[in-house]
């Protein structure tokens, strides 16, 4: 277990117009005056669990290790769900029970969760409505500064906690196909897959050069597999490794998510 760093990562579905985020940073400066402050990003959509968690994936490991990453996407605050301080090998990770940061707490490696249910580091009086704000962030900022995870309540089991509906995932439905999840959108329309690229090149016998058929619903579509999408002419579909080391689909000058008809979710199916 790294020791924390004092910077504390936010992630939120809370926008930029509303005074949420902003109330959060303020609580945590007042407690911890020496934190240093990073928005991950404030964008995702409301109540959108699967997004912040695979946001929260891809970024977690550039981060300097003892980071402290408090995620507010949280659609059952007030509810049963629990208020969690997740500690893994190199990173902290702070939010609601609802699978928000399990997929980047495993692939860190999860060495402890703990139930956040000592008071005396909460902000008083406690909202019912913006944890963000009176647990989550206070908790980060004490953790920040040196208080030990142990001190905030009870160990929890590890299986005890609500897993991602995000991750890896590749399953072969033939010799020469697999089938995989679309894991994300981005803005420009790159469909990101749910398997490393290596992996899945591996799994097909494929190579730079060749051609694959995607199929997304009931139609088919030819693509190149290249090192990068600006190497083919404009409007072609390319299977590539995205930034991130997964599998991506892209179209040069284009939108696959458009020319594919797809969304976060759905599934793709590549074959040889």
């Amino acid at each position: 277990m790294k020791k924390p760093c004092k910077v504390i990562a936010f992630l939120t579905d809370f926008g930029y117009d509303d005074p949420y985020v902003a109330a959060m940073k303020g609580v945590a400066i007042d407690i911890c005056p020496n934190a240093k402050i990073i928005d991950v990003t404030h964008s995702v959509r409301s109540f959108d669990i699967n997004t912040a968690a695979f946001i929260l994936f891809t970024v977690y490991r550039y981060f300097p290790q003892g980071t402290v990453f408090v995620v507010v996407v949280d659609p059952g605050v007030g509810g049963e769900r629990r208020p969690l301080l997740i500690v893994t090998r190199n990173y902290y990770f702070i939010g609601p029970d609802n699978g928000v940061l399990t997929a980047a707490a495993e692939d860190d490696g999860i060495e402890a969760v703990i139930k956040l249910e000592n008071d005396l580091f909460f902000r008083k009086p406690i909202s019912s409505s913006f944890h963000g704000r009176d647990i989550f962030a206070p908790v980060a900022a004490w953790l920040a500064c040196g208080v030990e995870p142990e001190v905030f309540g009870p160990r929890q089991p590890v299986e005890s906690i609500k897993r991602s509906a995000i991750g890896i995932f590749m399953s072969k439905t033939s010799p020469s196909c697999v089938e995989l999840k679309v894991l994300y959108v981005d803005k420009f329309g790159n469909v990101m897959l749910s398997q490393y690229y290596d992996s899945l090149v591996n799994a097909l016998g494929i190579a730079i050069g060749e051609e694959v058929s995607v199929f997304s619903g009931e139609k088919k579509f030819n693509a190149i597999v290249e090192r990068v999408f600006s190497v083919v002419e404009e409007g072609k579909l390319v299977l590539y490794k995205n930034s991130f080391g997964l599998a991506e689909l892209a179209v040069n000058r284009g939108s696959a998510k458009e020319l594919l008809n797809t969304a976060q979710g759905m599934s793709i199916r590549i074959c040889k």
